[in-house]
């Protein structure tokens, strides 16, 4: 049986009884779909990282996977990973070195550090996203995550019904020109336009409410666009509030599973130029009423 251990109060859990290379029993899927709701972001300990095969597997036992080559949209070179439903996050290119400081796909990473949820930029939204460590720098490159309940929670009862039935605008190009990358052309932003979603989400087993942010969101849905900016800057100043905030610091083994429709994340800088970092995830797309 699985337990889960508080690293940050009710939010972020560790597990250590799971063996990621065994299918999961029913019951124990189920404890850790409960173990999500409550604390948002789980992370699993291994003396090894996770095969592919075996993180890929542990995706699918809560859903189907995301499918993505964004990065091959943006640099017109191959991928390094074996399928299309492992997302590369780490700075090696195709032949496992190091990206030149020119790279495309190294600005497209930028963005990265920015706060935000997986995919909010597509129509259909990520539930988990499932990050497995390789290879970690030997400073930096952590991850920090925010807790989107709480965040809620805290608001005062004027702005929660402010914000209630609000629609956000979400757009992948319009986050990574935030993160300093130039205009990839209309071919590119073809492959992926905005997306709308509900600025407050519901947790369909919980009844529990939270903000839905990310930086891929650029404005408000029938509000002037000057206004709608700073109303989502001003909830994303208070929900990533230290208060609200824990900080991972990533081991080889390390697997960190999140829920994106309960949190936010962001990546901590690091010389990207110098040491390799190895990261794949794998992401859980929202179906049916999950």
């Amino acid at each position: 049986m699985p337990e889960f251990v508080s690293i940050a109060g009710e939010f972020a859990a560790r597990c250590a009884d799971i063996d990621l290379a065994r299918p999961l029993y029913e019951k124990h899927r189920r404890e850790i779909v409960a173990a999500m709701d409550r604390f948002g972001v789980c992370v699993f300990t291994n003396e090894a990282p996770v095969s592919d095969e075996h993180h890929l597997a542990f995706g699918r036992e809560f859903g189907p996977l995301l499918r993505q080559r964004m990065q091959q949209t943006v640099s017109g070179r191959g991928i390094r990973l074996s399928t299309d439903e492992l997302i590369d996050v780490g700075n090696l290119d195709e032949n496992g070195d190091i990206h030149a400081a020119d790279d495309p796909r190294r600005a497209f990473h930028k963005g990265n550090l920015l706060w935000h949820s997986d995919v909010t930029f597509d129509p259909v939204r990520a539930t988990y996203s499932l990050l497995a460590a390789h290879v970690v720098p030997p400073d930096g490159g952590d991850t920090e995550f925010a807790d989107m309940k709480a965040a809620y929670v805290d608001l005062s009862e004027d702005v929660k019904q402010r914000i209630e039935g609000l629609t956000a605008e979400h757009s992948i190009w319009y986050s990574r020109r935030l993160g300093g990358m130039g205009d990839v052309g209309d071919d590119a932003k073809t492959t992926r336009p905005p997306a709308h979603h509900p600025l407050v989400n519901v947790n369909p087993r919980t009844g529990r409410r939270s903000l839905y942010l990310a930086s891929h969101a650029s404005h408000i849905v029938g509000w002037p666009e000057p206004e709608g900016c700073a109303l989502l800057d001003d909830l994303t100043a208070h929900a990533t509030q230290p208060r609200y905030v824990y900080r991972h610091k990533w081991e080889p083994g390390h697997l960190v599973m999140w829920d994106n429709l309960q949190t936010m994340h962001r990546g901590v800088p690091f010389d990207d130029l110098s040491y390799p970092r190895d990261m794949r995830r794998v992401t859980v797309l929202q179906a049916g009423g999950f």
